[in-house]
């Protein structure tokens, strides 16, 4: 069996997906994605690393998000030399990043069209439903 160890660094618009490294020990590839997370979050203990090199190695992933723009995704993926089945071929996913982005800017556009028709005049260009 071999673990392949990915990552997908998302900073503010940006965001890349990098192949970290292969092993055929699990333990030997959760050590080399938490050595990712440990460049990534200079702050992190040692118990903190240990903890999510145990994590990845039951789980396979993990996530860290620094803030509101600033993520990071780790994924080990087991290839037995064979077609990856369906549901196991997708290693990131963005659908709950988008469906984020979507809740807040509904939100912005509700506060904001509530804050510009307080005043008594509306400074927003409402939609007129005829």
């Amino acid at each position: 069996m071999l673990y392949i160890v990915t990552k997908l660094l998302t900073e503010e618009q940006t965001k890349t997906f990098s192949l970290i490294g292969a092993s055929e020990d699990k333990q030997r590839a959760a050590a080399i994605a938490a050595e990712v997370y440990k460049e990534y979050n200079k702050n992190a203990s040692f118990q903190n690393i240990e903890m999510i090199t145990e994590w990845l190695a039951t789980r396979h992933s993990y996530s860290f998000r620094k803030d509101k723009d600033h993520r990071l995704q780790l994924a080990i993926t087991e290839l037995n030399g064979e077609v990856m089945p369906e549901n196991k071929q997708v290693i990131f996913s963005a659908q709950a990043e988008e469906e984020e982005l979507m809740r807040r800017v509904s939100q912005a556009l509700f506060e904001g069209k509530h804050t510009a028709e307080r005043g008594g005049t509306v400074h927003s260009c409402p939609i007129d439903q005829k």
